[in-house]
């Protein structure tokens, strides 16, 4: 027979156990608050990914702590080869803008300051798999909106962010901007299958990826951006497309895509008398300390704001 003392000492022991079982605690990203402004310490903005420590900064809001339970849209913004996030972060200067301050913005750090793409990055490092992962985290540690996720960058960055938008790591970013991209990854109208919003500048003076290559890069064959331009038009639009052209806008002319309800939906920007920059207007941003980015008749950050905020996942090409 079952004594009672026996029912007690077991009901102990397992109450004992229950209680010493670990509880799972979870981040509630509603409710945590962030350093408002530019925030650049590795030690704070880390994520594992591939089995390296891979770091970011990151530009919070100055409204973002008074806003707390708000879904905010992010961008990712990809450094240039041999950069870092803190040059980024100066070239794009998202946050000097009005639109730009409805952002969060994340500047990744590249592992020896290369991009996945061309021959120079490091072959073991995949970093669309480190996107995913970082994506992942950045969701669990600030209130993001999953379906206005953005993605930009400058030159090797740029190209990344287009080998990102062939790939189905892309799938969950609404759309795609870039300055002076290195396409090493896309060299032809098969090299890609999706179907997405394509945003980039390009300089007719650029010596470190042409507009028209007569030769390789320093990463590997280049694709003539005109043409590279087209092939996103017929990926997005496919037999539907239509081309428009503008003359002389004032130191750069516009080639742009649409069809059905995707208007513009592919933009290119060729700046006449720029190199290898991301284009500004002010003459404020990092790259107007170079010789060879004095060319002021492009603002492409206010253009990509504006690009950005007409797409997310439920209106976007995928």
């Amino acid at each position: 027979m079952f004594k009672l003392s026996s029912l007690a000492a077991w009901l102990a022991a397992l109450s004992t156990t229950v209680t010493a079982m670990p509880h799972e605690s979870r981040k509630d990203a509603r409710s945590t608050t962030h350093q408002a402004g530019y925030n650049n310490n590795p030690n704070n903005h880390q994520v594992i990914s591939g089995g390296r420590t891979r770091t970011y900064a990151v530009s919070v809001p100055a409204s973002y702590n008074a806003n707390l339970g708000k879904q905010w849209p992010m961008i990712i913004d990809y450094h240039g080869n041999n950069g870092s996030p803190d040059q980024q972060y100066r070239n794009s200067e998202y946050d000097k803008y009005p639109k730009g301050q409805e952002y969060i913005v994340v500047y990744p750090q590249g592992v020896e300051s290369h991009w996945q793409g061309p021959t120079y990055a490091i072959p073991a490092v995949d970093d669309l798999q480190f996107t995913t992962d970082l994506v992942s985290h950045l969701k669990k540690s600030y209130c993001i909106d999953p379906t206005r996720l953005y993605a930009s960058g400058k030159s090797n960055g740029a190209g990344f962010v287009d080998l990102l938008a062939c790939s189905s790591h892309g799938d969950q970013f609404s759309a795609f901007a870039m300055a002076s991209a290195a396409l090493y990854t896309d060299l032809s109208l098969s090299s890609c299958t999706k179907r997405r919003a394509i945003l980039e500048s390009h300089g007719d003076l650029d010596a470190t990826i042409p507009y028209h290559p007569t030769k390789e890069g320093s990463g590997g064959p280049l694709p003539d951006i005109s043409a590279w331009v087209s092939w996103w038009g017929t990926r997005t639009c496919g037999p539907n497309v239509r081309a428009d052209f503008s003359g002389d806008l004032g130191g750069y002319n516009t080639t742009s895509y649409s069809c059905g309800g995707y208007i513009n939906v592919v933009q290119h920007y060729q700046v006449f008398n720029l190199g290898h920059c991301w284009p500004s207007s002010t003459g404020t941003n990092e790259d107007s300390k170079r010789s060879y980015c004095g060319d002021r008749s492009l603002d492409f950050t206010g253009k990509v704001l504006d690009f950005f905020g007409k797409w997310n996942l439920g209106n976007a090409p995928r």
